[in-house]
């Protein structure tokens, strides 16, 4: 089970991408979701077919991914800011988007404002 702790960790142990994409896993594509997903991969990109062509994830440059894991009922494709997870059973595909942490300025500014709102 894909839990907000495992995500957090994919987002750490994939932090930075690899030199080359010669260095991703991209032979666990082709045991169980290639097929399903209708993946098809150029020199340059990997695009999923299994989403819809206007998503943003439906074609991702090799050089835009920084990981590849294998779980048990799903494939990772990690990239900087999201995480798309291919089922290895059927065509399902689910995207965890991560979430923008407000910078320490930000948080200043924003408590600033809300004292000022309540005057």
């Amino acid at each position: 089970m894909v839990t907000k702790k495992v995500i957090d960790s994919l987002y750490k142990l994939c932090k930075n991408r690899p030199d080359s994409p010669d260095e991703l896993d991209i032979a666990l594509l082709f045991e169980d979701v290639a097929e399903k997903h209708s993946l098809e991969l150029n020199e340059e990109y990997l695009t999923i077919n299994s989403l819809p062509p206007e998503s943003p994830f439906h074609r991702i440059a090799f050089k835009r991914i920084h990981g590849i894991i294998e779980f048990e009922e799903d494939i990772a494709i990690v990239l900087h800011s999201s995480i798309i997870f291919l089922s290895k059973k059927d065509s399902k595909v689910h995207i965890h988007i991560k979430e923008n942490k407000l910078s320490f300025m930000d948080k200043l500014f924003s408590g600033m404002s809300e004292k000022h709102e309540s005057f």
